[in-house]
């Protein structure tokens, strides 16, 4: 017979092991609650810094913002904004009804009616005919960048035959789809009256931009209860948000809000300055005490009351603008869907806020105002798409210098033309300058409005971010 061992367990053992794993886990539990602690308070601490940084990044981005709208301001007494001819380039007005491949298109065919008259000088100067690239680059199936398949005139050839290129186009020999801009009235894009200014304020990046105002359809004009402007004004601001691409519900709302707003202020086409009285108080002259004594000696007399003056204060007419433009930056208007920029429409930031004027201005620059905006004041007239399209071919010869030109070039129109000539101007005197200031992760922008003429600078409104 197999004989069994029995194993007998030690009461010391069994209690010994059972201590060092209740060590073991008591251990464990302390090692995960300051692993815990350390971490939450890493992350505390983290927050705290990255706090601190933003704050002081903000102040910084703040002073150079402060700074840089101080410096536009003085700028902007000097700044000149002719307007430059367009003939031989499209026009700015047809780019937001295009997506993003008609806008290629269009810059391709531009770029070819350059090079074609590159090419016809060249060959009537005795130089041979290149080969030119005038297709832009496009994505390949692999979503890489692709070249056109005629190569870079620039590279090869005469010396001679490059130099002329040169000559002819400034410094770029022939036109390159890829890097071509359309320009707007005043040379850079649209709205812009003044290439961007660029530079550092300290640890932070500014950027200032001048944009046209009168160049923008003004949504003041809506603002009406007067019987006879309210139907034309519907119209136009219908033509418009269609332009826009706004779904009906969107301008219904839009309506509403702006009917809403009327309450407290209405346009009128002659806003007025307003005069109000300011009573001066003048004080009664203390007296010397020999005056008093003589007094006393004197017989009584009532005593002299202060006098008071009514002062008459002007108001200009100017401030009826800053009062539109705190009304349509309310929360009493939804601009949120507006500035949704459009589908399909590849880097260029296309929205209906790039066009609404929501400043107070009531005036439309005829120079400078896109298709969709022309074709909506001029609602208030009738014949808008063929008084549009005129006045487009005829601003990109030559630039309107006042607004009977406009009746004498297109008499056929005088009776539209009439009835809209009020909101119509050929020289824009409201511009908004905008600065933004970048520091770190932080970020401080300000946008005012200012009217000029000549010389003469008046910020009306300022609004900060």
């Amino acid at each position: 017979m197999i004989e069994r061992k029995k194993i007998h367990f030690s009461p010391a053992l069994s209690q010994s092991a059972n201590r060092k794993g209740i060590a073991l886990i008591l251990t464990i539990a302390i090692l995960v609650i300051l692993t815990t602690i350390v971490y939450s308070l890493s992350s505390r601490v983290s927050i705290y810094k990255r706090r601190q940084e933003y704050i002081i990044n903000y102040q910084s981005a703040r002073y150079a913002c402060d700074s840089a709208m101080k410096y536009a301001l003085t700028r902007a007494i000097k700044l000149k904004m002719p307007l430059i001819t367009r003939e031989d380039s499209p026009d700015f007005s047809d780019l937001f009804a295009l997506d993003h491949e008609q806008y290629k298109e269009i810059l391709t065919t531009w770029a070819e009616e350059q090079n074609q008259a590159i090419i016809d000088r060249a060959e009537a100067e005795g130089y041979e005919n290149p080969e030119v690239n005038t297709e832009p680059d496009r994505e390949n199936t692999s979503g890489e960048m692709q070249a056109g398949t005629n190569g870079d005139p620039n590279e090869g050839g005469s010396g001679t035959l490059h130099d002329l290129f040169a000559s002819l186009q400034n410094d770029g020999g022939f036109a390159d789809a890829n890097e071509l801009t359309i320009p707007g009235p005043y040379g850079p894009e649209w709205p812009l009256v003044h290439e961007p200014i660029k530079f550092e304020i300290g640890n932070a990046k500014v950027e200032i931009l001048f944009k046209d105002e009168n160049a923008k359809f003004p949504l003041a004009l809506a603002l009406t209860k007067d019987t006879n402007l309210t139907r034309q004004a519907t119209d136009a601001l219908e033509i418009f948000c269609e332009w826009m691409q706004m779904e009906l519900e969107e301008i219904e709302i839009l309506a509403e809000q702006l009917e809403y707003i009327t309450d407290y202020k209405e346009f009128s086409l002659k806003m007025k300055p307003v005069f109000f009285s300011k009573k001066n108080q003048t004080p009664v002259p203390t007296k010397s005490s020999s005056q008093s004594k003589r007094l006393r000696r004197s017989r009584v007399r009532a005593p002299r009351k202060p006098t008071t003056k009514a002062k008459r204060t002007a108001r200009p007419a100017a401030g009826h603008v800053s009062d539109f433009a705190k009304l349509l930056h309310s929360s009493m208007i939804t601009t949120s869907r507006m500035e949704r920029p459009l589908p399909e429409m590849g880097e260029r930031q296309e929205s209906p806020m790039k066009y609404l004027g929501v400043w107070g201005v009531s005036k439309i620059n005829i120079n400078t105002a896109p298709r969709q905006v022309l074709e909506a004041i001029f609602a208030f007239g009738g014949d808008q798409e063929l008084i549009a399209e005129a006045i487009i071919n005829q601003r990109k010869i030559k630039p309107y210098e006042k607004l009977e030109d406009l009746k004498e070039m297109h008499y056929g129109y005088t009776d539209s033309i009439d009835k809209v000539k009020p909101y119509l101007t050929t020289t824009s005197t409201f511009f908004t300058v905008e600065v933004r200031a970048v520091c770190g992760n932080a970020e401080a922008s300000s946008v005012s409005l200012i009217e000029k003429r000549g010389t003469k600078i008046t910020k009306i409104g300022m609004m900060s971010i």
